[in-house]
């Protein structure tokens, strides 16, 4: 009865071993199995947050170049005139491969006739839409921004191969003729861009791993046709498995900068698979429990099976032996007899000494191990703390050559977008130009820029406050050194002067970061260098291009410029014959008697001050030429037989008034000389210069004959 109680015992103890065993274990995994819920939603908010923090970089850099763009003074002067289109089909092209979001680009007149395009449709009539919704806003707004986003869906903006599905976000910029702050203004045109829902797939796809994806939520919103719903717009990476669980997270993406006058909105959901692959934890948890029944119904077999072959006859014997130990040598119904028992005392002894004796060898051979296991211990220790210290140099000459590896990635990239940028910096703006490159090297950086070259004195700023660059530790005139550092709050200001050959100031530029590292400052030293030369190179190049079109004597545009000019109107005319343009022909009067009398001093003078009475009469859109020796022309842009006429009138009324040129010596000559002009809405643009020249010299000899001079 005993020999069952403990049997039983044995067996309680036994489940009450492995149940708490299999319910801790199953409790672990269930908390490794939350653990990586945890994990897997963290890592949807870090990714949901990568894609709205791409969004804003990238339509704020999109921004900013419409800004740059809209501003370019070629640009705006194209609108009126022919000979830029080229220079307009060029800073489109450059805006639509730079910028990643945009596909198709159009400059429009203020009647919203098509100048010039990139990647559109000619004749487009979208834009018929788009001009009622853009002309509203911009009879209602008040803010400060100079850009318009709106949606559109099912609309042709451009080829179908490069939108198929013929949705996305079209911007609408106004293009003005002055920038002064506070003056009403007309626009002369709008740029418009598209951004096509392909581009803004392929620019938030690479971010994207097997089992993500991004949907644009089903919007009503306002947008060139609001009749429409928008289809769900899914981005993945691969082929979506619709029926693996999911967790995902809503987010609201605003299109809003200093630049856009009124923010849209973007509702999106970012999916991510809920596990990583087939859970494991769960299969792991059904099997330890099914492990678990198993040892429970082993347990119970197996306790009956000792009780069976190996508890009962260990109890029978335990009671023989407690038979003999009492005394009672013979019990009823047992075959044993007193030489049994006496047998097994002896057993019992003779096991007792042998046990005795194998504990001893034991004891000296634990001894004898553990003394060997210290000294193992103590070399294994060595060999770890060796391996520790080796690992741990592995690591750091690891982490110094990926450190080396990616500082020469990042140098080899700044180097290939400075040899772009020298090619850019030949045409174009160049603060305008400057600035786009360095906040492209640098977006987290705050850039701000001054040239001396044009006389500029205000700053070009992009996220560092003016007022900070006024101060006098600013100012390069108080440092020696080509490059500075003024410290401001938590940052620096890093200041590198721009110099010419001559080690004369051209202009600084500053940067707000932190501490530079020394390849940091190499690049930027470079890059300042690199902009010096360039800089002063274009100055150069600028003032040759002056010098073979301005007459030497007189500053006057000379007798190139004036056969360019001539034949740029002409063909403007014939393309625009509403567009007329008048020609003044002039010859002074008396000039190889000056020279003759008082010598060429007096010639010289007697031009120059010709030319600054004829500047002073003319109009500023008039330009005064020089073509050689005593003859002078005018052309005027908006040149009607009415206002040919009036500038005739001025001209009579200066030569009727007495004017001299003068010499320090007291000597003088009067100033006099013939007209003559011809107009387009009078004569065809290819004869107005003959007839111009015919009616100056027929005003020429009757001065003569009216004097009595001879010629």
């Amino acid at each position: 009865m005993k020999l069952r109680l403990k049997s039983s015992l044995a067996l309680l103890m036994l489940i009450i071993a492995v149940v708490p065993a299999a319910i801790v274990g199953g409790l672990l995994l269930k908390q490794q199995s939350d653990v990586e819920a945890n994990y897997r939603i963290d890592m949807l908010d870090r990714l949901s947050n990568t894609i709205k923090q791409e969004f804003d970089y990238r339509f704020s850099l999109l921004s900013t170049s419409l800004d740059v763009l809209s501003r370019d003074r070629l640009f705006v002067q194209a609108i009126d005139n022919f000979f830029l289109a080229g220079h307009v089909n060029t800073s489109l092209g450059r805006l639509v491969k730079n910028t990643p979001l945009i596909q198709a680009a159009y400059l429009v007149d203020d009647r919203w006739s098509e100048i010039e395009s990139y990647n559109g449709i000619h004749g487009l009539s979208s834009f018929s839409k788009l001009k009622d919704i853009l002309m509203y806003r911009l009879s209602v707004h008040n803010g400060n921004g100079r850009q318009w986003v709106f949606y559109y869906n099912d609309e042709d903006l451009m080829p179908l191969k490069f939108n198929p599905t013929r949705r996305g976000i079209v911007i609408g910029v106004p293009i003005f003729q002055s920038m002064t702050n506070g003056l009403k203004r007309v626009p002369l045109g709008y740029l418009i861009v598209v951004v096509p829902m392909e581009n803004i797939v392929k620019v938030l796809r690479p971010y994207l791993k097997d089992g993500e994806r991004v949907v644009f939520q089903n919007n009503r919103e306002r947008g060139m046709n609001n009749t429409r719903d928008m289809k769900d717009i899914i981005i993945s990476q691969s082929k979506i498995d619709q029926n693996r669980s999911t967790i995902n997270k809503t987010i609201n993406i605003k299109l809003e900068n200093k630049y856009i006058s009124e923010p849209i909105e973007y509702t999106m959901k970012v999916y991510m698979d809920k596990y990583l692959g087939e859970n494991p934890y769960i299969k792991s948890l059904k099997y330890i429990s099914l492990f678990g029944v198993i040892i429970i119904l082993l347990a119970f077999f197996i306790a009956g099976m000792t009780y069976r072959w190996i508890a009962r006859p260990l109890g029978g014997l335990m009671e023989m032996v407690r038979a003999y130990s009492r005394g009672e040598y013979q019990e009823l119904g047992r075959d044993l007899r007193f030489t049994e028992f006496f047998m097994v005392d002896r057993l019992i002894r003779n096991m007792a000494k042998t046990i005795q004796a194998q504990v001893a060898d034991l004891a000296v051979t634990n001894s004898e191990l553990n003394t060997a296991y210290l000294e193992k211990e103590q070399v294994n220790l060595q060999l770890v703390n060796f391996n520790d210290q080796l690992e741990l140099k592995v690591e750091e000459k690891t982490l110094a050559l990926s450190r080396s590896l990616l500082r020469e990635k990042n140098r080899r990239s700044m180097l290939q977008s400075l040899l772009s940028f020298s090619h850019e910096l030949q045409s174009g703006d160049i603060i305008e130009t400057v600035m786009t490159q360095v906040v492209a090297l640098y977006p987290l950086a705050g850039w701000a820029m001054k040239s001396y070259a044009d006389n500029e004195v205000t700053w070009a700023c992009e996220n560092i406050e003016q007022s900070r660059l006024e101060m006098p530790d600013i100012q390069p005139d108080g440092h020696y050194c080509d490059y500075y550092c003024v410290s401001n709050n938590d940052s620096y200001l890093h200041c590198f002067k721009i110099k010419n050959s001559k080690n004369d100031i051209t202009g600084i530029i500053v940067m707000q970061y932190m501490a530079l590292e020394h390849d940091d400052f190499e690049v930027i030293s470079l890059f300042v260098h690199q902009l010096s030369i360039e800089l002063e190179g274009r100055l150069l190049n600028e003032e040759l291009v002056r010098i073979a079109v301005t007459d030497s004597l007189t500053g006057l545009a000379n007798r190139k410029a004036f056969d360019n000019d001539l034949e740029g109107h002409i063909q403007l005319f014939n393309r625009h014959p509403s567009r007329n343009f008048g020609l003044f022909m002039l010859d002074v009067n008396g000039l190889k008697r000056a020279n003759d009398s008082y010598g060429h001093s007096m010639g010289d003078t007697l031009l120059i001050e010709t030319s600054k009475l004829l500047i002073e009469t003319c109009r500023l859109t008039d330009t005064v030429y020089r073509l050689g020796g005593d003859e002078f022309a005018i052309i005027l842009e908006a040149g009607d037989r009415d206002s040919c006429s009036i500038l005739w009138r001025r001209l009579e009324k200066v030569r009727d008034q007495i004017n001299y040129a003068c010499l320090p010596n007291g000597k003088r000559v009067e100033i006099h000389f013939a007209v003559g002009y011809a107009s387009t809405d009078q004569y065809p643009a290819d004869q107005v210069c003959l007839v111009a020249d015919k009616a100056m010299y027929k005003d020429k000899r009757r001065f003569y004959e009216k004097t009595g001079i001879e010629r």
